[in-house]
């Protein structure tokens, strides 16, 4: 018979639910997306960091001038490293907080008579009595620093003195909050400093997980890295732990700790509303700092404050937009609801109410904020929030990424975006893996869903960065002991220092057939006219079945070659001779350089033969 002509083109997105036959959309592909409902290859990837000593359990990117400053927290360390515009990375810089204990000074002039008579830190008096002048300054100092250490204060204190200067230092480590030095005397005069620089260590842990944010500090006038460790990555249900670090977002120095109020806790993790810095955690504790300075969460007078909202664990908070009046605002996920804050003003300060219930969420890091809509991955389904809470319809894959997620270590589930394409993926552990091996990707903008495997043997965390308009995601291998770096959308190769590889992508479109027309026939296929921006050769491949239940039968594999490399007119088509009763065409790229965007692909078809079975 005559061939006919039609178009080898499926419905936009890759349906892994259901049988392949029952669909219209692409029915498998790897490293695709969808783009004005055509296929086109994924970005490349480029190792940028390769020296992080600790797999990644949380990332964040800071950008100015032209810098983006990385912070990669493990499970015992912090670590930052800076990236300029071409993605060259700097060295790592350790920034793990220690255990420091805080100090201050009081340096004695004046008279040569007299007494000190008491020096008080936060309202406490720290020495035993007055210590009367003696033959010169050095020795009083030196007099008044045994006194000091002699007594029991509580809390206690050191002190020791080098001439007339007496360097006080607390017993004990931990965040110590800036405090009056006060001395009096008869005419012996003093110049101070403040308890600062006291700090607990990181608890380490395996599972330990990060979460950061920033914000700037009017009482000191320095913009802070907010840092935020607990347990959490065996059940984000832990209700132990729980630490909070800061420190300039620019520097290299160590993160110092932040003191909670008594009875609160931070198990869940920090936000950022800003002038206030929230932190949330067990049996729904929400607490906030004091407007402006974000390490003083226990100075209820001046404006922290302390609420208990809900009876589960509070898991994730981001900011959220408000009206006059009522912000800032925030949005938190407890374990089975979604809680809107408000700012109230007055006593309260803040204002919550439940907007919604038996919800669920599957991971701190899953939820993504598109555009100020909210979407996350529950235990059963993927909602989003736009004002009310709503289901977000997936036919698609669903099932295959729920039945397909390693649930033990769900934990790890991430999510980004990447606005360009109108992508958000949540990338996730699947089958045996314990790292995030693959991502189901939500296409806002195509209203439609895909999955992909994750290249590297997978990521751990990360995020998208508006200085490379791309996200930045951290590996899960490397050389021994060091975890690279990858910047994301850069080429269409994996760069990996002098090495290029290609990235295999390929898509494969849904079943054409007859049937639905009545025609108990198979399909012969004799030709394909490629339309394709490509750039590098390319392959296709016939595959398809008898019917739903025969066994799959693949042709051989035809290549085409970029347009500009056609020489001979017979390269311009793709020239075949394959039949099938359910048949379905696959195309790939895999070589250095290797794009494409696909365009109207032409098929040439006409009857075949008439069999049921293969």
């Amino acid at each position: 018979m005559v061939d006919t002509t039609i178009v080898l083109k499926s419905s936009p997105g890759i349906k892994r639910d259901g049988t392949k036959f029952e669909g219209d959309f692409y029915v498998d592909g790897q490293w695709v997306r969808w783009q004005r409902g055509l296929p086109r290859k994924m970005g490349g990837y480029k190792a940028t960091q390769k020296y992080l000593t600790e797999i990644s359990r949380g990332f964040s990117t800071f950008s100015q001038m032209k810098y983006v400053y990385c912070h990669s927290g493990g499970s015992s360390k912090l670590e930052r490293f800076t990236l300029d515009s071409t993605g060259n990375s700097s060295i790592v810089t350790d920034r793990t907080p220690v255990a420091v204990a805080g100090t201050c000074t009081v340096t004695l002039t004046g008279g040569a008579a007299g007494s000190v008579d008491t020096i008080k830190i936060n309202g406490v008096d720290i020495m035993s009595g007055a210590v009367a002048f003696t033959t010169d300054l050095s020795t009083t100092a030196t007099a008044v620093a045994a006194n000091i250490t002699a007594f029991a204060s509580t809390p206690n204190y050191t002190a020791a003195a080098v001439g007339a200067v007496i360097t006080i230092t607390a017993s004990a480590t931990g965040s110590a909050s800036n405090g009056e030095t006060v001395v009096t005397s008869t005419t012996i005069t003093t110049s101070k400093t403040n308890m600062v620089n006291g700090s607990d260590a990181i608890i380490s842990s395996p599972y330990n997980m990060w979460m950061f944010d920033y914000q700037y500090d009017s009482s000191t006038n320095q913009n802070y890295l907010m840092a935020h460790v607990a347990p959490n990555l065996d059940c984000i249900c832990n209700s132990s732990g729980g630490q909070i670090f800061f420190g300039e977002v620019l520097g290299t120095g160590d993160l110092l700790s932040v003191n909670l109020p008594p009875d609160a806790n931070a198990t869940g993790g920090i936000v950022s509303l800003h002038p206030y810095m929230f932190y949330y955690g067990t049996d729904g504790i929400i607490g906030w700092s004091v407007p402006g300075e974000p390490t003083n969460l226990t100075d209820f007078g001046s404006g922290a404050g302390l609420a208990r909202v809900w009876g589960q664990k509070i898991i994730k908070g981001l900011p959220l937009r408000a009206g006059s009046g009522t912000a800032p605002a925030g949005i938190f996920w407890a374990f089975d609801a979604v809680i809107r804050a408000t700012f109230t003003g007055g006593a309260t300060v803040f204002q919550f109410d439940v907007v919604a219930t038996d919800t669920s969420i599957l991971s701190p890091g899953c939820v993504v904020d598109y555009d100020g809509v909210y979407f996350w991955a529950g235990v059963d389904r993927f909602l989003m929030f736009n004002g009310v809470v709503r289901e977000v319809p997936n036919s698609m894959n669903l099932n295959y990424f729920f039945d397909g997620l390693n649930r033990r270590y769900a934990t790890k589930v991430f999510g980004f975006k990447v606005p360009r394409y109108g992508e958000i993926w949540w990338c996730y552990p699947k089958g045996d893996a314990t790292e995030c091996t693959h991502a189901v990707v939500y296409n806002v903008r195509e209203n439609t869903w895909y999955d992909t495997e994750l290249p590297n043997l997978g990521r751990s965390a990360g995020q998208f960065n508006n200085s490379f308009a791309a996200p930045i995601l951290t590996g899960v291998q490397g050389d021994p002991g060091d975890y690279r770096v990858w910047v994301h959308e850069q080429g269409v190769d994996e760069l990996d220092g002098p090495n290029i590889n290609p990235i295999r992508s390929f898509f494969e479109t849904a079943d054409l057939s007859s049937l639905p027309q009545g025609r108990n026939e198979y399909l012969r296929i004799t030709r394909i006219e490629p339309d394709f921006v490509q750039n590098g050769p390319m392959t296709v491949q016939v595959t398809g079945r008898a019917n739903a239940r025969a066994p799959e039968v693949v042709s051989s594999i035809f290549t085409f070659v970029d347009p500009k490399d056609v020489v001979e007119p017979q390269q311009q088509i793709v020239m075949l001779k394959e039949q099938r009763r359910e048949l379905r065409v696959r195309f790939e790229s895999n070589a250095v350089y290797g794009d494409y965007q696909m365009g109207q692909i032409i098929g040439h078809v006409s009857p075949g033969d008439g069999t049921v079975l293969g």
